[in-house]
């Protein structure tokens, strides 16, 4: 599905950027396959009205019952590198005046550094969940999104609840998948347009924007969920 050209590596000792064809694309999704440090540089400036994404927490998430599998780039170590190098990538490629919607972890605490370095922190949406997760002393019931602008976007109509309320998905194919209603209220959220997603993961993001008619571009870092997203937006299957 997908063709690479090399960039040559004139600095030296550096990731490689390859010059990347769509892994998938069709009237409202285009999803590329591989690293997003070295693509979003190819995708231009100033061209997304908006960034939705669920990157790595850095949190180790280890699935439970063998399910699922453990995330990519998930420990703090990895994490924190991988935002500082695409935090500032996000906001090259999203517009002026824009909102946008990023989720993460609470114990992270430097994730907010991280975020506050290109974008103005406006909130967290705490996502209420269904159901309650494991653990010894508590059983988390939430995760956040925190709630970015870069520049001063349009006041909306009327301000909502920063609480939202969305089942977990009963049987997900990833270990992190967010439902398609928290997607399409987060998309919504934010005002459409063209949605970049740079961690597309099981591909909700992706599948939430097609079902709106709204553009959406990926990009995920396994193969193997590129082609599951791409069996999901090609199918139309809602999991």
């Amino acid at each position: 599905m997908e063709s690479q050209e090399t960039i040559e590596d004139t600095a030296g000792g550096g990731l490689v950027a390859p010059i990347c064809s769509p892994f998938y694309s069709d009237e409202y999704v285009t999803l590329y396959h591989g690293d997003a440090r070295l693509i979003l540089p190819q995708l231009g400036q100033g061209w997304a009205d908006a960034v939705v994404c669920d990157p790595p927490y850095g949190i180790d998430l280890q699935p439970q019952r063998g399910k699922t599998k453990a995330i990519a780039n998930d420990g703090r170590r990895e994490a924190k590198a991988l935002w500082w190098a695409t935090v500032p990538l996000m906001a090259q490629a999203v517009k002026d005046d824009s909102a946008s919607l990023m989720f993460g972890g609470w114990s992270e605490t430097w994730a907010a550094d991280v975020l506050r370095e290109w974008f103005t922190i406006k909130g967290c949406i705490v996502w209420k969940k269904s159901q309650w997760g494991m653990g010894y002393y508590l059983r988390p019931q939430w995760e956040l999104a925190w709630y970015l602008h870069k520049g001063k976007p349009a006041l909306p109509d009327t301000a909502g609840s920063d609480v939202w309320e969305a089942a977990r998905e009963s049987a997900p194919e990833h270990s992190c998948q967010k439902p398609l209603p928290l997607m399409k209220r987060a998309i919504k959220f934010v005002g459409g347009g063209t949605i970049l997603d740079p961690f597309a993961g099981s591909g909700s993001t992706l599948v939430a924007a097609k079902e709106l008619a709204i553009k959406a571009v990926g990009i995920e870092y396994e193969e193997e969920y590129c082609e599951r997203i791409a069996e999901r937006l090609a199918q139309g299957i809602l999991l």
